[in-house]
């Protein structure tokens, strides 16, 4: 009986399926082998780098396919280019090939290291990007995509490393500590998710999620950095600024989600956290520090802002001008001549591709959108601000210190009214300054600010009125109050200045060559109210887009009008304070010629003299004799010949005797007759010359100096009665200038003085 034909067949598929079982174990078990082989052998000829491989897992049994330990080097060196630790995967290839979907899970990237370095416009994997480049495109469906339909679930990279060495950086760039992760990526989704960590060395730390869906053609972006450590920056900061030290923190959280097909369909959010910031010079000078910084972003939609609220807490910076005019800040700018403007035209020398360039490039941008677009602010505070300002330009430098700083804005957006801001800070911890400044939402240049300036010690401002004014600030106290608008870049600004007991001391030699040195001690004394009160106003007006308008000469010359005004007309200016006070009683005092006691219209002058310096203590007057001493002399000897002529006899003479002679014409032909008879051969000349030949010229002089002495006593005798220091009241020779166009009848010129000139 002939056998069963499948019972024939058994053995021959048993032995086919063993040769198919063989074959799949050695495919898994013998065909890695080889591979790693083929690659480790072919690697170098193949890309030119040195390949190295742990081993090699491809078990369709269990679906695991992995590489473990691959280490690729740089062309001829022994410096790793690529390696990981293992890079594996989990799926059935089988029914991948059946069902045309690719399932896999399980995917894992462990250890992975990267080797970067880029030189000007080369990488050092630039040669492989250029390997066996066909221009071939893969086919693609007409929906767009691949037209392969697959999942892969479970994505993770753990422990990844890089090292980054370029030219355009100083230091190179190492990440560590890099953990990547995807949920899922398919075909039958066009969005994807993503999570990232990595961490630098210092200890700062990035976790961001990213999202990317290619139909809506978007991405979006959610990161936090933690704990960045300013340090990192400073030589880049030392491209074009020469500091010595940069340390601080910073905490980042920034949110984006945009359309990478249009730009301007963006979102943002953004929020930071700065801490402990402090930046030195090279000579480890403390140039700015803050305590804290915190801003925040809210939302960015085109070109819609709406700024959250920002807090700067304890920014204290210095800055100093140097002996040699230079600047603290400007000094450690790193400038080289402009080669397109000329060698005396000089820009900064840092690469544009220098981050913090092209950071400040970008906030530059974005000032200038918020301001031109619809934004809205919510609150700015600063607050335990300190400004530090030292000038070193000078003989004795100056130091001043503004502490207490603080400034707030409340929320106001584009359509605002105003936008308020107001600030206030301590002078030199006696001082205070506070200001409130109205912006137009619509144009920031436009603007309404009052200030007010409280109790500012002008001997804290000694140093600049010594070498400016020639005076060394002895005494007073400013207070000022400023309303000053702004419209179109038009200003018209309305100053009040009260200095209370303001006092100079003596002018000196040591000041500025080419200033103009004002009376400032003698203004001073004037221009004080009986108070003790200087009060001023200076207006400002004018274009600030006129290139030959300055604010700070108008207000000079305004002053410097004001003080030559006061002391070229002190009288003038002193009748002010008296109602229905005439100037020329401040001016001088007069007598009839012979007259030594003041007289009522002598009594009613020097009475205003009195009350003038008792309106202004800190003057005293100088007392400039107007008298034609000759004239006065002639008439001294004129009165004792009419005396000897009508009363020849010894005794003194009544009142009415004295005003008998007074009375007596010069002329009298009794009185020439005796004159001839005492003098003969003199009757051509004058008579004063007559009376003064008689008397005398030895005695003539004697007696009108007595005269003067007495009319001098009487005089200061009636000022010292009505309340004035001896001290303040002095006789003096008058210069030319002082009396030339007043000399003759006997009286005194009032010339002011401060109370110790010489």
């Amino acid at each position: 009986m002939a056998a069963h034909p499948g019972k024939r067949w058994r053995p021959i598929a048993l032995v086919l399926g063993a040769l198919v079982v063989l074959g799949l174990v050695a495919a898994a078990f013998l065909f890695p082998w080889f591979l790693k082989r083929y690659i480790e052998r072919n690697s170098e000829s193949w890309i030119d780098r040195r390949i190295t491989i742990g081993s090699i897992v491809l078990n369709p049994f269990t679906g695991v396919y992995a590489v473990h330990d691959l280490v690729c080097f740089e062309p001829r060196n022994d410096q790793v280019f690529v390696s990981f630790s293992k890079l594996g995967i989990k799926g059935s290839v089988l029914d991948g090939l059946l069902n045309e979907r690719w399932s896999f899970r399980d995917a894992e990237l462990r250890d992975p290291y990267v080797h970067i370095v880029h030189i000007q416009d080369r990488f050092n994997f630039s040669d492989l990007l250029e390997l066996g480049g066909s221009g071939e495109t893969a086919d693609v469906a007409e929906d767009g995509s691949s037209g392969v339909s697959f999942v892969v679930e479970g994505i993770i990279v753990t422990g990844g490393r890089m090292d980054y060495f370029a030219d355009l950086l100083h230091e190179p760039l190492r990440i560590i500590d890099v953990e990547a992760s995807c949920t899922r990526i398919t075909s039958d989704d066009s969005r994807m998710d993503f999570r990232l960590g990595m961490g630098l060395p210092n200890g700062t730390r990035l976790e961001a999620e990213f999202m990317i869906d290619t139909d809506q053609e978007r991405y979006g972006v959610d990161a936090r950095l933690r704990d960045l450590d300013l340090g990192i920056s400073l030589p880049y900061l030392q491209d074009f600024f020469a500091a010595g030290a940069l340390d601080g923190r910073l905490d980042l959280d920034l949110a984006v989600q945009q359309s990478y097909v249009d730009s301007g369909d963006v979102h943002v959010s953004a929020a930071l956290d700065l801490r402990g910031l402090k930046l030195v010079d090279d000579r480890s000078d403390h140039l700015l520090s803050v305590g804290r910084l915190q801003a925040r972003l809210d939302t960015l939609v085109g070109s819609r802002f709406d700024l959250g609220a920002v807090l700067v807490d304890g920014l204290d910076t210095r800055f100093t001008l140097m002996a040699d005019g230079t600047d603290n800040w400007t000094r450690l700018l790193q400038l080289v001549p402009d080669s397109a403007a000329g060698a005396e035209s000089m820009v900064l020398d840092a690469s544009e591709s220098n981050y913090l360039v092209l950071l400040a490039d970008y906030v530059s941008y974005l000032g200038r959108t918020v301001t031109s677009g619809d934004y809205a602010a919510d609150s700015i505070l600063v607050r335990d601000g300190r400004l530090l300002f030292e000038d070193h330009t000078m003989p004795r430098s100056f130091r001043y210190d503004l502490s207490g700083i603080e400034l707030r804005a409340r929320r106001f957006n584009a359509q605002s009214p105003t936008a308020p801001v107001t600030a206030k800070a301590i002078l030199n911890g006696v001082g205070s300054v506070t200001a409130r400044a109205d912006f137009d939402p619509q144009d920031l240049r436009n603007v309404d600010l009052d200030l007010v300036v409280d109790s500012l010690i002008m001997a804290h401002l000694d140093p600049y009125v010594q070498w400016y004014a020639a005076h060394p600030a002895l005494e007073g106290m400013v207070r000022y109050e400023g309303k000053t608008s702004i419209r179109d870049g038009k200003i018209d600004s309305r100053n009040a200045l009260t200095i209370d007991h303001l006092r100079f001391g003596k002018k000196h030699g040591l000041h500025a060559e080419d200033i103009y040195v004002l009376p400032l001690r003698l203004a001073a004394g004037l221009l004080k109210d009986t108070k003790g009160l200087i009060r001023l106003d200076v207006p400002v007006k004018g274009d600030l887009r006129d290139p030959r308008f300055r604010v700070w000469p108008i207000v000079w010359q305004v002053l410097k009008n004001l003080v030559l005004k006061a002391v070229a007309a002190p009288a003038k200016l002193i009748a002010g304070l008296f109602e229905g006070a005439d100037e020329k009683d401040l001016e001088w005092v007069r007598f009839m010629e012979l007259q030594v006691h003041p007289e009522q219209e002598q009594v009613r002058v020097l009475g205003s003299l009195a009350r003038a310096l008792h309106a202004k203590p800190d003057l005293r007057v100088d007392l400039v004799p107007l008298v034609d001493s000759l004239a006065e002399a002639g008439e001294l000897a004129l009165f004792h010949s009419k005396v000897k002529y009508l009363f020849p006899g010894p005794g003194p003479l009544s009142g009415s005797d004295s005003a008998r002679a007074m009375d007596m014409a010069a002329m009298d032909s009794a009185f020439v007759q005796w004159m001839d008879r005492q003098l003969p051969g003199t009757a051509d000349r004058p008579m004063v010359q007559r009376s003064m030949q008689l008397l005398g010229a030895t005695e003539t002089w004697r007696r009108w100096e007595e005269l003067e002495l007495t009319r001098r006593e009487h005089t200061m005798q009636l000022l010292l009665d009505a309340g004035i220091e001896k001290g303040r009241i002095r006789y003096r020779a008058g210069s030319p200038a002082e009396v030339a166009a007043l000399r003759g009848a006997p009286g005194y010129r009032f010339v002011y003085a401060v109370e110790d000139d010489p």
